[in-house]
């Protein structure tokens, strides 16, 4: 469908980037992954379980002020921060893997 090779034999061939310098962003790059899933699990355990499902079953009604206003509470908020570090997590894994494919001097391997 897409042709990865064409882009990524464009990035091998403007890079100039030693060996030592492609190990060490890899590197970093893995730490910063590390961080970011370490932070995703703190982010997730602090969530709270909510019982919109066993309402749904139940038929009672969310309509209070809570139910309404839940995109502004911690909920909400924490919500917010576990999106943001699941696109970090994949805009890094993403650079990640782009980056191991360049092999320096001599093009891309695939």
């Amino acid at each position: 469908m897409f042709n990865f090779d064409f882009m990524l034999s464009a990035i091998a061939n403007t890079t100039n980037m030693t060996r030592e310098v492609q190990q060490g962003v890899l590197i970093a790059l893995m730490v910063i992954m590390s961080i970011l899933a370490i932070a995703m699990i703190v982010v997730v355990l602090m969530q709270q379980g909510t019982a919109d499902n066993v309402q749904a079953i139940t038929g009672s009604s969310t309509d209070s002020y809570y139910g309404k206003n839940k995109a502004r509470s911690k909920e909400g908020l924490l919500k917010k921060i576990t999106l943001i570090i699941f696109c970090l997590i994949m805009v890094t894994s993403i650079i990640f893997f782009i980056i191991s494919l360049v092999d320096v001097g001599q093009g891309v391997e695939l």
